[in-house]
């Protein structure tokens, strides 16, 4: 089969692998990519073939013309007339013969030319098309096409959700109250023998008012993008809906965490100043943890004790894998808690004690709009966040120090 004629079938396979990819993906089948992959591979083909046909004709008119031009040369030449035998030949003439009939002889100009032809076609095949007689990629960038990934890879953002560290209770109204049981500070008293109980003091309570915000918005989608599209559009929108659901309850609990007890340290005695925190400012019962910023984290990160051992250490089974003096440790960004890029900042506390997030409702709705010709995708969040336990954490500011 001639290259011309290879060159036409692949074009209506590519054609018809073209319709059939644009079907799957319309149907959402499962075989969609590999449909995909297999239409590349056929416009590779094509294009292939294509610098083929437009490298055979110049190369080969160039051969059969040399070719035609020698053999018409040959038979239209006729043998010279013999001297007449009256006159004998001299050296001189012999000498001069062979020049003029090597002078008069057309050169074999078509067998030449069909093998620079092949060796051309070698290096061209040999390369997958790269090496061309004096032509490069760069110099035809303008009509080689570049692959297009359409399936997009999502940015690495900080992806801390802390609605899971502190204490989420579901309540089913917009505003309440939720009681906390103070620590018992009464003991029991000595009494004799059959004596009668005294009454023991009552249990005293905290009760830590909540009310419930509606955070809620949308974002319109056209049928014709979800249909076009080459990936799941609807999911796509709907993960990041659901980042920025994430991102509004973070705001909102950092806010809580950074009005705790105020006190600050240096980064010259940064490790003094934490430990003294840790161990004087809470009770005991408490269960510690950190909260930290990235700019925070990594000065931490920094500090070795005496021994010359890193202060965070790696231990399995927590969040973020880390530790900071035996308690583990959680990285948000440096504007977390209200600050600019670089802000050094930290809460230590009880979590679970320390806030409470009233979750009254967390939803992605999704619906068709006739009159947009679309879909809508809303994300809808309805909680609210309320210091629980104000003795359950301390919010620490560092500052650069001497």
């Amino acid at each position: 089969m001639k290259i011309q004629e290879q060159l036409a079938q692949k074009q209506a396979e590519l054609r018809e692998k073209i319709n059939e990819a644009r079907q799957a993906v319309a149907d959402k089948a499962d075989n969609a990519e590999t449909l995909m992959a297999e239409v590349r591979d056929y416009e590779s083909d094509v294009k292939n073939l294509k610098e083929l046909v437009d490298a055979l004709p110049d190369t080969l008119e160039e051969a059969n013309k040399a070719d035609s031009n020698g053999s018409s040369a040959s038979d239209s030449s006729a043998p010279a007339d013999p001297a007449p035998a009256s006159e004998p030949v001299t050296d001189t003439q012999r000498s001069d013969e062979p020049e003029k009939e090597n002078r008069d002889m057309p050169q074999p100009i078509g067998k030449t030319q069909t093998k620079e032809y092949r060796d051309l076609m070698n290096e061209f095949l040999h390369s997958k098309g790269e090496v061309r007689a004096g032509i490069t990629s760069t110099d035809v960038g303008a009509i080689i096409p570049e692959e297009i990934i359409y399936n997009p890879e999502a940015a690495i953002e900080t992806v801390t959700d802390l609605a899971t560290l502190v204490t989420k209770t579901a309540v089913t109204t917009p505003k309440g109250t939720y009681p906390i049981l103070k620590r018992a500070s009464a003991k029991l008293p000595t009494v004799a023998e059959l004596a009668v109980n005294p009454e023991l003091g009552k249990p005293e309570f905290t009760n830590v008012d909540w009310s419930v915000d509606t955070y809620r918005g949308y974002i319109p989608v056209s049928q014709e993008s979800i249909a076009d599209a080459q990936v799941d559009l609807v999911a796509l929108v709907s993960n990041w809906v659901n980042q920025v659901k994430t991102n509004t309850s973070n705001d909102k609990i950092a806010g809580v965490l950074s009005t705790f007890t105020a006190k600050s340290a240096t980064t010259a005695t940064l490790v003094d100043d934490l430990k003294t925190i840790k161990n004087t400012a809470f009770d005991p019962a408490y269960n510690l943890s950190w909260v930290v910023t990235a700019s925070a984290y990594n000065a931490l990160d920094l500090l070795k004790d005496t021994t010359g051992r890193p202060l965070l250490q790696e231990q399995i089974g927590t969040a973020t894998g880390m530790t900071l003096f035996g308690k583990p440790l959680t990285v948000v960004e440096d504007t977390a808690f209200g600050g600019a890029d670089g802000a050094m900042q930290l809460f230590i506390g009880d979590l679970p004690r320390a806030v409470l997030f009233a979750n009254r409702a967390d939803a992605a709705v999704r619906w068709v709009d006739n009159d947009v010709y679309g879909q809508l995708l809303q994300g809808v969040l309805r909680f609210g966040v309320s210091k629980a336990d104000a003795d359950a954490g301390v919010f620490v500011t560092i500052t650069p120090g001497a």
